[in-house]
């Protein structure tokens, strides 16, 4: 339940002129869709206070351990990411950030395999997680992060969760070098089933989902944020392991109807002075 000091919201490209639309007539009804960017966004976003127990309840020990945690992709999906990224993404020496880190899984397979990478995660129990079980820190926030230091970045299933979208994007081409490369990965609301589930699609009815990209409206976001060489992965990396998951999600992604988007990004090499 959102509170009654919930904030109530515009759409984050700031210059839509025409009406905003309503994304579902039941269901999550408050959801609206910007016409000229095409996001769907919550007309009223949670309090801080209430985001702050949604992801304290969320990442409680027991959720963690028991991998119950509705938050993060499990561990095949983590693997999977961290394979695309060593074989796409990654050159050696190149410093890597998972931004909305969880736990740290998909830090800890990078590490494991040779990669300078550093997480950031808002829980603080998913930060003492990380650290009493995995062994190293996560970042809290990249205040002290210098500008330029990292060559990757990957936000996997994180955006539709920013309180501020423009912010935190700008934020995160801040800290990346001039030619890095951010991975991002959201839920589909144009997904064959987001169509037919619309207002009861289940990451609609997830409060702390603020967003609904479509592969258009996260394009341009991205762009809207000085990012560039924005590139579609249609046949993204595997969440699951099995055969029939596999058939299944290369015919959905083939039809461009997959539950997730996946796409690479640039940060242009060029001063953005000159964009």
């Amino acid at each position: 339940m959102i509170g009654v000091n919930s904030v109530l919201m515009q759409c984050p490209c700031a210059s839509h002129r025409e009406p905003l639309l309503t994304a579902y007539d039941k269901g999550e009804t408050d959801f609206r869709i910007c016409p000229d960017c095409g996001i769907a966004f919550r007309e009223r976003f949670p309090t801080k206070d209430e985001l702050e127990e949604i992801y304290r309840l969320a990442y409680a020990k027991e959720n963690i351990s028991g991998r119950n945690t509705n938050q993060e992709s499990g561990s095949y999906a983590a693997k999977s990411y961290a394979d695309f990224i060593l074989n796409n993404l990654w050159v050696s020496g190149a410093r890597v950030l998972d931004y909305g880190a969880g736990s740290g899984e998909l830090v800890e397979y990078l590490r494991e395999n040779g990669v300078d990478a550093t997480g950031l995660e808002f829980s603080d129990n998913a930060r003492q997680f990380c650290r009493l079980n995995r062994g190293f820190d996560l970042l809290a926030d990249l205040s002290e992060i210098p500008d330029g230091h990292f060559q990757v970045v990957s936000m996997v299933e994180v955006v539709e969760h920013l309180t501020d979208l423009p912010a935190s994007l700008n934020e995160l081409r801040r800290v990346m070098a001039p030619g890095a490369s951010i991975l991002v990965t959201t839920p589909n609301r144009k997904g064959l089933r987001a169509r037919l589930q619309k207002g009861f699609w289940r990451e609609a009815q997830k409060k702390f989902h603020l967003f609904l990209f479509d592969q258009d409206s996260l394009e341009f976001h991205l762009k809207a944020s000085g990012f560039d060489e924005v590139k579609k992965i249609r046949f993204s990396p595997r969440q699951r392991a099995t055969l029939k998951y596999l058939i299944s999600a290369r015919l959905m992604q083939a039809l461009g109807l997959f539950g997730s988007l996946c796409v690479v990004a640039k940060r242009p090499k060029r001063n953005e002075s000159e964009i």
